[in-house]
């Protein structure tokens, strides 16, 4: 499971790699180049278009210019729509001759990072289908380590480095874990002579930086002290590469947005360890000439929106055993309407949620299997949610922002028909435009589960998706219950 989420992520953030149309307006319509603003402009449609209009653009243009083989890689983004409206099986094919296409270009340098991006794309559809075939990434390595051979300043290091993730990732779920972790092991080991000479030693750190964040990943089966081993290698790495680059604004910025991650994970567990990892890493950046680098400044940025999950953490850690925050209630969805008299004496699983979240639709199944092995003995779920301003579409079976204002009645009235089609046991409450609740409750990202026992006092909470967060809170509900 943990490797599925990590392709399925990786090739979310590869599809944006994929589409630099501001940069496409800056360059000039050479062949093979990406074309000038026509082009760009004509590109662009390519996000407000149906996938199948989509698809026809792309088509044109590629025929227009056959040498451009950036125009390839934006199969990616039509797969992705095509896979959003549901057509998985178009998804797939419009990647696979995305990835085909570029694989037939990968020794050219610009072509290297579209092609490892379209490989990794491509999988996140292959394995949804089942279809995952491991010869596309075989070949997209074969041909980046020939290029390499004949290249000393280590321009194809780092799109070898995301594509031996992806194959070992492909091989764990083949029930060869070992194999997994050998790979990028014997890939780290390659890269020790290319961080020692200057012309590839960025290239190699950053690539090595890559492996390492993969190691301490459990796909591979890696045990806590071996993921705490890489870690500590991914820190001695940047300490070396900070003191022999110094002028490197892309291993800064890399080794920044890693402290970002690092305290990320600890955010919920431990906000004072996560403050200090901050602390120290803006001290850093501040301290650096390379503090006005864009690539510097960005690292640094994305420390907000941490810095408020931190807050929240806080709060959140604060009100466990203590009693829960006064529910605010406009309105209740799909069943009988909810209220704090009707609530008490129930073990109550709040999930905060939203109409357009995909993470939490994803949670469906195990509220679902939650609200049929506990209801009868006590549990009562309340989803929680605002108003977004969605309608519903009867034909597509799907929500959509409205263009205009939405009543309260009509809101209401889409969320009965989105929980119906997901098949929903449990209702939901809609809070006031003004309501503080969220807040109260320490809501900063969704979905967000809060598990408060029978005398109202909160007892978990949980951010996110994902195998762990269900079985914690389906052994809290048990206990719980017991009490």
């Amino acid at each position: 499971m943990a490797g599925r989420n990590l392709i399925v992520s990786l090739a979310v953030v590869c599809l944006w790699m994929l589409l630099p149309v501001s940069g496409i307006a800056q360059t000039n319509s050479a062949p093979g180049a990406a074309g000038g603003p026509a082009e760009a402009t004509k590109l662009l449609q390519l996000q407000k278009e149906s996938p199948e209009n989509a698809a026809k653009l792309l088509d044109e243009a590629i025929a227009a210019d056959p040498a451009n083989f950036r125009l390839h890689s934006y199969r990616s983004f039509v797969a992705s729509r095509y896979a959003a409206a549901g057509n998985l099986p178009e998804a797939l094919k419009q990647a696979e001759q995305g990835c085909d296409a570029l694989l037939q270009k990968i020794e050219e340098p610009l072509a290297a990072g579209l092609t490892a991006s379209s490989v990794q794309v491509y999988y996140s559809f292959a394995r949804r289908a089942g279809k995952a075939d491991p010869g596309r990434v075989e070949a997209a390595l074969a041909g980046l380590r020939k290029a390499g051979t004949q290249s000393a300043d280590g321009q194809y290091l780092q799109a070898i480095a995301q594509l031996t993730v992806l194959r070992s990732e492909l091989l764990a779920s083949g029930g060869r874990a070992q194999d997994a972790v050998a790979a990028i092991r014997d890939e780290l080991q390659l890269l020790r002579a290319g961080i020692e000479q200057p012309a590839s030693s960025e290239k190699a750190v950053l690539a090595s930086a890559r492996l390492l964040q993969a190691l301490q990943l459990p796909f591979g089966g890696q045990s806590d002290a071996e993921q705490e081993a890489a870690k500590q290698q991914l820190q001695e790495l940047f300490t070396a590469a900070l003191k022999r680059l110094p002028e490197s604004s892309a291993v800064l910025s890399e080794y920044l947005r890693v402290q970002g991650s690092e305290a990320s994970r600890l955010s919920g567990t431990d906000p004072e360890a996560a403050t200090r990892i901050l602390e120290a890493a803006r001290a850093l950046a501040a301290e650096s000439e390379l503090k006005e680098q864009p690539a510097v400044k960005a690292a640094v940025a994305m420390y907000a929106p941490l810095d408020r999950r931190i807050e929240s953490a806080r709060l959140q850690l604060q009100m466990i055993g203590k009693p829960a925050p006064v529910l605010d209630i406009a309105a209740t969805a799909h069943g009988t309407p909810v209220t704090a008299d009707s609530l008490k004496g129930k073990v109550v699983l709040l999930d905060f949620w939203a109409i357009w979240c995909g993470p939490c639709i994803a949670t469906f199944p195990h509220l679902n299997s939650m609200y049929d092995e506990f209801h009868s003995r006590g549990l009562e779920i309340v989803g929680v949610t605002r108003q977004y301003g969605y309608e519903w579409n009867p034909e597509t079976k799907r929500a959509s922002r409205a263009e205009g204002d939405v009543s309260m009645e009509a809101e209401l009235a889409m969320l009965e028909e989105f929980m119906k089609h997901h098949e929903l046991r449990h209702p939901t409450i809609v809070t006031p435009k003004e309501s503080a609740m969220q807040k109260q409750f320490g809501v900063t990202g969704i979905p967000h589960a809060v598990l408060i026992d029978r005398q109202g006092n909160v007892r978990m909470i949980k951010v996110g998706t994902g195998e762990a967060n269900a079985r914690a809170l389906h052994d809290m509900v048990q206990t719980l219950l017991a009490e």
